[in-house]
């Protein structure tokens, strides 16, 4: 998964601004697709020099000017070819199996720390997963709902507004 294709995809719901799509990783693909600011922002002007989103500029006499990128239709033509073309297998690397697999070189205390810090962070993913399971357990009644939008809903993204769920 690119950055690029994840911009894309929220701008195929609507046009955002790139505070907007911000907003949108932190409520949502954070937890497996994080992106900062700056990443935002120098991606959509790549997008827009490639011709997948144009912007328009809103003149705001007080403030800074609004920028809201829309995606073109070739954007959603190449978002739409990325979405259904299969991935080649990624390579798994995990840094905590490495620090795992030179554990004899720490001492038992701190061994043990290691492992009982991993084992918090794991118990927390468990409640996120299970929270997100409950959640998605009671939308299955939903299922007329748009695939699209019920895909992407979630737990964490309800207090984003700037996706319009109908």
């Amino acid at each position: 998964m690119s950055l690029k294709h994840a911009i894309l995809g929220f701008l195929s719901f609507q046009p955002m601004t790139g505070y907007d799509l911000k907003k949108a990783f932190d409520h949502s693909v954070q937890y497996f697709w994080p992106a900062n600011q700056s990443q935002i922002y120098r991606t959509l002007a790549d997008l827009k020099d490639e011709g997948l989103v144009k912007q328009e500029i809103i003149v705001r006499e007080e403030r800074l000017d609004l920028k809201i990128y829309h995606i073109t239709d070739q954007g959603l033509a190449e978002f739409h070819h990325w979405l259904s073309t299969p991935l080649p297998q990624q390579d798994y690397r995990e840094a905590f199996l490495i620090q795992v697999y030179f554990g004899g070189k720490l001492g038992d205390q701190e061994a043990a720390l290691l492992l009982r810090h991993m084992i918090q962070d794991l118990e927390v993913t468990q409640g996120q997963l299970t929270a997100l399971y409950r959640f998605y357990q009671g939308k299955m009644e939903q299922v007329e709902a748009r695939r699209d939008l019920f895909l992407t809903c979630s737990p964490w993204n309800t207090e984003f507004p700037a996706i319009k769920r109908p």
